[in-house]
């Protein structure tokens, strides 16, 4: 099967999923008990709005999560194929916790351990250090650490956090972000993989009920 084949395949069952699962917390949130939303009135939230703040405080989590997993999982595959790799757990050698590290893709072609994000907006200064460790970790094994990250965050705390874990890898190995990250997974693997997903850049039936 072609390598397109299966992004589409795999984007088609990611949005299936995500539009059941919306549908299914809209309706437990219209069967929910609502009587805390008299806080959000008291606030100056208009009424007409209440019930709009839970359903896309729940709506907004669920997009986040299929974003990244739809991003991660669509470039594992076109790394995996072109770089003859998949997930790999690597034993930490640098510190007590973790155990091991979850490497995203790591391509046997070229001894390349890939970590891949959509969109890394932590703002936990710890996550610096236990980057800082699967890095070495990485090295320690005698791999290429690799950073693919499609977007970088907006707020000034997150974006000087991701700017030190960049320079880290930058240092140690590679670091594609923004337009960078889509140019090295076309480059890789010879697939377009944003212009895969743009492909299915239109709503899905099951978000209906939204826009009425």
């Amino acid at each position: 099967m072609l390598i397109e084949i299966k992004l589409q395949d795999l984007a088609v069952r990611i949005r299936d999923s995500l539009a059941a699962q919306v549908e299914a917390r809209r309706q437990e949130l219209e069967a929910d008990d609502t009587s805390h939303q008299e806080l959000y009135r008291i606030l100056g939230v208009p009424p007409s709005e209440c019930a709009k703040i839970d359903l896309y405080q729940n709506v907004g989590r669920f997009v986040y999560k299929y974003a990244g997993a739809l991003l991660e999982a669509a470039t594992q595959l076109c790394l995996a194929e072109a770089g003859e790799g998949g997930r790999l757990l690597l034993p930490n050698t640098v510190s007590s916790s973790p155990a091991r590290f979850e490497i995203d893709c790591y391509t046997r072609k070229d001894n390349k351990a890939h970590e891949i994000k959509w969109r890394d907006a932590t703002t936990d200064g710890d996550h610096i250090k236990k980057e800082h460790n699967k890095i070495q970790a990485i090295v320690s094994a005698g791999y290429t650490p690799v950073r693919i990250m499609y977007y970088m965050p907006v707020r000034a705390q997150a974006i000087r956090i991701q700017q030190r874990i960049l320079a880290e890898f930058r240092k140690q190995g590679e670091a594609y972000v923004g337009e960078e990250a889509w140019s090295y997974v076309r480059a890789y693997s010879g697939v377009d993989l944003r212009g895969e997903l743009r492909k299915l850049e239109i709503p899905h039936t099951g978000w209906s009920k939204f826009v009425q």
